[in-house]
């Protein structure tokens, strides 16, 4: 998502309302070593509706208490997800997990024996991207969530803009019950330093629909692609021995900890729950 240069002016504006209506946090949720970026030209990108006038020039603007009204009309259609926004938003994902398979699958054309790998081909392997040596089922895997995130945030941005996040992690506190946002830059510092270990226990499901706070969940999604053309819609994944989850699945430990019912995404057999 792009954003263009605006005038002194817009810029006051946006913080003056932004500040006021889109900070998603409370003072004692600020503090939280997690906090959302609830900067002006953040705000702006998770909520298109807020500066509509992002041309790089000089604009005339509205008065305040009408810029206000604007701000509190997308809190109000954020605050609730309908029935109808939602299967909007199911049969995009939809789309996106199909386009994913069969646009990842095209790029190799002679790959396999026939148009998708059988059980045998997907446990072969191959070099990524990346020159790591991985099966083809990894690396289809991961090529397939990349085409289908990149789906996810066009479509979205049309569908519900400010009000979902993609891969977004999250932290949950045992001892206050509470969940937290664990940044992206967090997490690659944690990956770069080689502590990763202490990401272990957290979740970062593939979508996550919100009332404009990612705290506020409303509905999950997982792509999911099974490098076979399955015969039943698989399950979702366990978590192995050993871990904090052991026992218990992703989908088990989205709703526990992040509330909604999750669902799963799967190139031809669509939204699973």
């Amino acid at each position: 998502m792009s954003i263009h240069l605006v005038g002194p002016r817009l810029v006051a504006l946006c913080a003056l309302v932004l500040q006021a209506a889109c900070t998603i946090t409370t003072g004692a949720q600020r503090g939280d070593d997690y906090s959302y970026d609830n900067s002006v030209s953040a705000a702006c990108r998770q909520n298109p509706a807020n500066c509509t006038a992002l041309s790089g020039r000089e604009v005339a603007f509205e008065p305040i208490r009408q810029a206000g009204m604007a701000v509190a009309s997308v809190a109000a259609v954020l605050a609730a997800l309908d029935d109808a926004t939602k299967a909007s938003i199911e049969q995009a994902l939809e789309n996106c997990a199909d386009l994913a398979r069969s646009e990842v699958l095209l790029r190799y054309p002679t790959a396999f024996k026939g148009p998708a790998p059988d059980a045998d081909e997907c446990n072969q392997w191959t070099v990524d991207a990346q020159r790591r040596r991985v099966t083809w089922a990894m690396r289809l895997g991961t090529e397939m969530h990349e085409v289908a995130r990149q789906c996810a945030e066009e479509e979205l941005n049309k569908l519900r803009p400010g009000g979902f996040s993609l891969e977004q992690r999250y932290r949950y506190d045992s001892r206050t019950g509470r969940k937290k946002l664990v940044s992206t830059e967090e997490e690659r510092t944690l990956v770069e330093s080689g502590n990763q270990g202490e990401l272990k226990g957290t979740l970062k499901p593939d979508v996550v629909i919100h009332s404009g706070d990612p705290l506020d969940v409303q509905a999950i999604y997982d792509f999911k692609f099974p490098c076979v053309n399955p015969d039943e819609a698989p399950d979702w994944d366990w978590y192995p021995e050993g871990h904090p989850y052991q026992g218990r699945n992703q989908g088990n430990m989205y709703q526990q900890l992040l509330g909604p019912e999750p669902a799963r995404i799967i190139p031809r057999w669509g939204v699973i729950r």
